[in-house]
């Protein structure tokens, strides 16, 4: 008896061992899917500062590859049954690294034909983050796994966030994307990591039906709506921080850092899984997030931009882990938190957008607030979520 219970213990060992190292695999294809997003500032900084676009320009180009996200998101949501998620992986890669590699010659190129070139990118990328979530999704585990996927984007954020401002004098706009492209060709080495699985033939209807069950929708957007808050701040974090009085290499000291302190917190999800429920931890991410910004808002000098954004990224990570988790508790088969992903590749294209529209020069306030209004409806939003998940 005792050792049919250890030879149960150890099998359970094993099959939890590797499927951590699945996860810690299509982690890092998803990040890199992820990268235009996670380096987000010094992308923004860069084509301002190095390729001539103005504050506002910079912003209405993210929101444009942000745009293609939210397509590819949609697309791979609806019919994520139709799909191999391992194919889906290697063709978004691929669009990724042929259009970051054709945004090389932003400078040179027309205008229309970057802004073209950044929405495919968007695209691809978005088609590839979607095969990533939909593997996770059919994991034993939701919460720790989603929590070992943000400590890769926020450890990979923070590496870039603090490199890019000694870097970009050097290397440019045009080394900028052919780092990009260059991840996106390494990362086709990890599509193994990404599940293979048939098509179901009635998946469209599966989907929809799932799609619009109240709880399913209540999350969907409150994803959405979290991250129009935080792409609104974020997109103009760098800019903020220059208009405080600090140098380039001091902002990017602080985001990096701020993007690094996601990691223990993604870390503090692994740790806690479901302890807590979703709903509670998810609050505290929101709360977090509130004093943050009003700090920024109402500063006591320099410090406090160093603060808000050490307290907004230890947030992020913490807050989109049980979003997730929600998603794909409501649906493991990944419908969900696939087309969860389209609100928030949404969302990402708002929040840059509003802010672009908010922001005035070295005047910010406007957009912090917004973002602080939003928050509070995504609490409301999830409270109603989760209770009426409960229920089912």
């Amino acid at each position: 008896m005792r050792g049919s219970m250890l030879g149960l213990s150890t099998m359970r060992f094993h099959d939890m061992t590797r499927e951590t190292l699945q996860t810690i695999r299509a982690s890092i294809l998803g990040s890199v899917a992820l990268l235009p997003l996670l380096v987000l500032p010094s992308l923004v900084g860069a084509l301002v500062d190095h390729a001539g676009f103005t504050e506002a320009e910079a912003g209405w180009v993210a929101a444009v590859g942000f745009a293609g996200s939210a397509l590819g998101a949609i697309i791979a949501g609806l019919r994520i049954r139709h799909f191999d998620p391992r194919t889906l992986a290697i063709t978004g890669l691929v669009l990724l690294a042929v259009f970051d590699g054709a945004s090389i010659f932003a400078v040179q190129l027309p205008t229309w034909l970057f802004v073209t070139f950044r929405f495919v990118s968007g695209l691809g990328g978005a088609i590839a983050y979607a095969a990533v979530m939909a593997t996770i999704a059919t994991m034993s585990n939701p919460e720790r796994d989603y929590g070992i996927f943000m400590v890769f984007q926020f450890g990979l954020s923070a590496i870039g966030l603090y490199w890019l401002p000694y870097l970009l004098p050097v290397i440019g706009v045009a080394g900028l994307f052919s780092i990009l492209a260059v991840a996106a060709v390494l990362s086709l080495l990890l599509q193994n990591s990404v599940i293979h699985r048939e098509a179901v033939s009635d998946g469209t209807a599966v989907e929809i039906k799932t799609l619009l069950q109240p709880a399913a929708l209540m999350a969907m957007f409150g994803i959405g709506l979290y991250e129009i808050a935080n792409l609104a701040y974020y997109t103009y974090s760098e800019r903020i921080g220059l208009s405080m009085g600090l140098n380039d290499y001091q902002v990017g000291e602080v985001l990096g850092v701020a993007a690094l302190l996601g990691v223990p917190s993604a870390f503090g999800v692994v740790w806690l899984g479901d302890r807590f429920g979703q709903l509670k931890p998810l609050f505290l991410a929101l709360l977090v997030s509130i004093i943050g910004l009003l700090i920024l808002v109402y500063p006591i000098g320099k410090v406090s931009y160093s603060i808000t954004m050490y307290m907004m990224g230890a947030a992020w990570a913490f807050g989109l882990a049980y979003f997730y988790a929600i998603e794909a508790r409501i649906d493991p088969g990944g419908s969900v938190v696939v087309v969860g992903g389209f609100f928030t590749s949404s969302g990402a294209v708002l929040g840059p957008a509003i802010a672009a529209a908010l922001v005035k020069p070295d005047f910010y306030d406007d957009v912090l607030l917004f973002a602080v209004g939003l928050y509070g409806v995504v609490a409301v939003l999830m409270t109603l979520c989760v209770a009426r998940i409960g229920r089912n």
